[in-house]
């Protein structure tokens, strides 16, 4: 070995080596690293999972959610048309038929205009 500083180097990892408690030393320093880093890694793999978990369920919720005030819009919508042809309740006031149903009197409006352009009323 020509290079002096690598030589010394060398030298000191010999000594350092055959000097049996430091090389324990190193070992449980050496295994103390591993067991930090596998905590470490345990640890964010079980915020991942906490994280995924949380996630699905208020995605869950949300599209549960969602879809029972799109259900319940829908069948609103199929009631709102229902009166507004039945002959027992399409001469009711718009006003009424809103109470009724718990919609917006715009809305009753819109629907009794949409269904006379499309039967030509």
């Amino acid at each position: 070995m020509t290079n002096p500083a690598l030589k010394a180097a060398m030298e000191s990892l010999e000594a350092i080596s055959a000097d049996k408690e430091a090389r324990e030393i190193a070992r449980m320093r050496e295994k103390a690293q591993h067991h930090w880093a596998s905590e470490i890694h345990g640890a964010r793999q079980d915020g991942i999972a906490e994280g995924e978990a949380k996630g699905k369920a208020e995605g869950e919720a949300k599209g549960k959610a969602e879809g029972e005030a799109k259900g319940k819009a829908d069948t609103t919508l199929a009631n709102l048309r229902a009166m507004l042809i039945s002959p027992a309740t399409r001469d009711l006031a718009n006003e009424v038929i809103a109470g009724v149903l718990g919609v917006d009197v715009d809305l009753v409006v819109a629907e009794r205009h949409n269904l006379e352009v499309k039967i030509g009323g």
